[in-house]
């Protein structure tokens, strides 16, 4: 879906309407009053700088934090920990229900989405329907990466950090050595790659902008290119000669009012993955596309094998909608009665193959009915499934489904868990509100800028861009064996109190899962880092740290062997070092504070982390700050030096994209392409020389006003993309660069 299929009403007007909220004039007392007033009068003092479209695809960004109203005197380290199920057990889903036939599974759904229907069908906030599958705020496409609408897990800048590795080691994105090597995409977890818009394997540069899949040989000259329908925003994933395009489209052109996301009204969701076979670089041609049911939450390639995850938010079913002739009331009825009619073909996800010709083979279910289970007390009837599919047969395998609202994933080599924010509002006729608005992580309320404090049902707006979870909020986790072969197997479910930032607040070393959330309580909010182990189909607690940042936003995470480093942000950004040894017993063994915060960090040889952050000024942001900090002494971290990466406020809040982000470990060359929220100009990659205490800006690669986006290192060249071509440098020579347009 583009941006131009959603429609911009009065924000204010919109919001009241996600929240369920009267859009009368406001009366006095109205949280919503103070925030919005608030964000008009920082507008006018700005003079009309900042756009609103970007303020809103920044918000939507920034919305994945969660912090409190109250500042409050943060708790030392030492009396942050507690351990153990007694001293605050994560709540435990238990196995999941799985359904005998296909007419309990029917049963099921039709009673779940009976309750929640409404005059426009399922999938909206109270008042147009139910919140079967949560409430999703389209945002604006911006060079960070952040995608309108569609619920993409990947590379938000609040996920915050690239692969897991032990403490100190270099979690390098390249391959081989200097000469005759290549660079990799920056992935959370090494061998677990993720979509992206350029990829080489060291013999083709394959790139994909516009729509259109290009292949380059290593001098940057273009082979052959193939156009590919719909939006191809979900990246690309090359393995071997094949090459897969992703996207999540709405096979109706009417999107829900107030900016809502199609696929309730008239038609559903469907995720797309283009086979593209390479062999012959010269002539790429499309094999297949794989057609889903649903929107695609993420994909993961591993030893050859796509990991596709998506998620349908309701049947396939043409609902009625209010017009001149037909009030609310009797659409309700109406959309009642069609789904007492319905089949179990219309709720089953399902996929086919669409050949080049257009030709298609039957639907097939992603899922059998018993293949799909639900948590003992499940809500709605969004269904996320997880499937692997076959690049060189371009077929998609048996799935596994869970009856859940699923929007964040993180995956390893053999294991898969999908994340799902709920809070204690959820239940039929109320907005589902959850706090990621990145491409990965699914999507939430759009909550306006301002430096005041509001709260709209049990969610608080504090300043600039900070959501705090209600009291009582979890996030479900629902664990996946993810075999070589055969379909993907349920493994156990558990939870932990909040909310989480994104994939990167979770990880799994082998033997436990932690994970890292924000939890709103009765004295204010605070993050914790929750330790479970897998127990039968459970994920049951055996030890978390807790009263991380009280007061302050989590902005950053990063797991590291025995160690977590979390940000956390008020008007100082503490770097907390927390040491996981014990899993039992796990605490805090120091922190560092700073101004600003960051948000993305990189492991460094020698026992150091490179840090991107937001610089503040006035309490608002002002840029994108790169620094390097030694953790070498886990009790006193220490910041060893900074350099400005991009000025201005829309840098600043547009976050920070870890495919973005590049560390060459041969020459210590760290590149970074700045965002631009707006697209207008570009600012090239930074290219940095790390030092063991320096950090020195050699190059801005670029060329002209074209907005550079990705780079890699091909044979000793630095790659820079951009959407109509690419700039080549020598790593010996950065600043001699050379323009190939496509």
């Amino acid at each position: 879906m583009t941006d131009d299929h959603i429609p911009a009403p009065d924000d204010e007007e919109r919001l009241r309407r996600l929240l369920g909220l009267a859009t009368d004039p406001i009366e006095a007392g109205d949280p919503l009053r103070a925030v919005f007033s608030a964000r008009r009068r920082a507008r006018r003092r700005r003079g009309g700088q900042v756009a609103l479209g970007g303020c809103l695809a920044a918000v939507v960004v920034a919305a994945t934090v969660v912090a409190t109203t109250s500042p409050g005197a943060r708790r030392a380290p030492g009396t942050a920990v507690a351990t153990g199920p007694a001293a605050g057990a994560a709540h435990l889903t238990g196995a999941l229900v799985s359904f005998d036939a296909c007419s309990d599974y029917l049963a099921f759904v039709k009673a779940q989405a009976s309750a929640e229907v409404g005059p426009y069908g399922l999938g909206g906030p109270s008042g147009l329907g139910g919140p079967s599958g949560g409430v999703l705020v389209p945002g604006v496409r911006s060079a960070a990466g952040i995608r309108a609408v569609t619920p993409m897990e990947g590379a938000a800048s609040a996920a915050g950090m690239p692969a897991a590795s032990p403490a100190g080691a270099t979690a390098s994105a390249s391959a081989g050595s200097a000469a005759g090597s290549y660079s990799q995409t920056t992935d959370q977890v090494p061998g677990v790659d993720e979509p992206d818009t350029v990829k080489t394997n060291g013999q083709v540069v394959v790139t994909l902008s516009g729509g259109v899949l290009r292949v380059l040989d290593t001098s940057a000259h273009l082979l052959g290119s193939v156009a590919l329908q719909g939006d191809t925003g979900g990246g690309l994933l090359l393995s071997g000669d094949r090459v897969v395009v992703l996207s999540s489209a709405a096979t109706a052109p009417q999107p829900f009012p107030y900016g809502l996301p199609a696929g309730g009204v008239g038609g559903s969701a469907q995720v797309r993955a283009a086979v593209v076979d390479i062999s012959q670089p010269a002539s790429p041609r499309l094999v297949r596309t794989v057609v889903a049911d649903g929107r695609l939450v993420a994909a993961r390639l591993v030893d050859g094998a796509v990991r596709l995850v998506a998620r349908s938010d309701g049947p396939r079913l043409d609902f009625t909608t209010p017009s001149a002739t037909t009030t609310p009331d009797q659409a309700t009825a109406a959309n009642r009665a069609l789904i007492t009619a319905s089949t179990v073909s219309d709720w089953l996800p399902s996929w086919q193959a669409v050949q080049p010709d257009g030709s298609a083979t039957a639907r097939r279910p992603v899922a059998a009915c018993d293949a799909v289970a639900r948590p003992g007390q499940a809500v709605g009837v969004a269904t996320v499934t997880v499937a692997t599919l076959d690049p060189a047969t371009g077929d998609l395998g048996p799935g596994t489904g869970v009856v859940a609202a699923g929007q964040t994933v993180y995956a390893t080599a053999d294991h898969l868990y999908v994340a799902a924010e709920s809070t204690p509002q959820e239940a039929p006729g109320a907005a589902s509100v959850t706090p990621n608005g990145s491409p990965v992580a699914g999507a939430g309320v759009a909550v306006p800028a301002g430096p005041v404090s509001g709260s709209v049902s049990g969610v608080e707006v504090v300043g600039c861009c900070t959501v705090i979870p209600p009291q009582g909020a979890t996030t479900e986790l629902y664990a996946f064996s993810t075999p070589a072969t055969g379909a993907p197997v349920f493994t156990g479910s558990g939870s932990v109190p909040g909310w989480l930032l994104g994939s990167y607040a979770i990880d799994d070393d082998g033997t436990d899962v932690r994970v890292v959330s924000t939890e709103r309580t009765a004295s204010g909010s605070d993050a914790r880092i929750t330790v479970l182990h897998p127990d039968g189909a459970q994920l049951t607690e055996v030890g978390h740290v807790d009263g991380l940042g009280a007061g302050e936003a989590v902005r950053a995470v990063r797991f590291a062997g025995d160690r977590a480093y979390v940000v956390t942000y008020r008007s100082f950004d503490p770097l907390y070092v927390v040491d996981l040894h014990d899993p039992a017993h796990p605490a805090v063994a120091g922190e560092l504070d700073q101004p600003g915060f960051s948000e993305f960090l990189y492991p460094l040889p020698g026992d150091r982390l490179l840090g991107v952050g937001v610089d503040i000024e006035g309490n608002e942001p002002a840029g994108l700050v790169v620094a390097t900090y030694d953790v070498s002494d886990p009790g006193h971290p220490t910041r060893l030096a900074a350099a400005p990466l991009a000025t201005g406020m829309g840098a600043g809040m547009a976050g920070f994209d870890p495919h973005a982000f590049l560390y060459w470990s041969p020459t210590h060359l760290a590149l970074l392409a700045a965002p631009d929220p707006y697209g207008t100009s570009g600012q090239g990659v930074a290219a940095f020389t790390v030092g063991k205490a320096a950090l020195t800006r050699a190059a801005t690669i670029g060329h002209g006003a074209e907005v550079a986006t990705r780079s890699v290192v091909v044979d000793g060249t630095v790659w820079v993309t951009t959407a109509d071509g690419v700039v080549t440098a020598p790593l010996d020579a950065l600043a001699t660069t050379t323009w190939h347009a496509y």
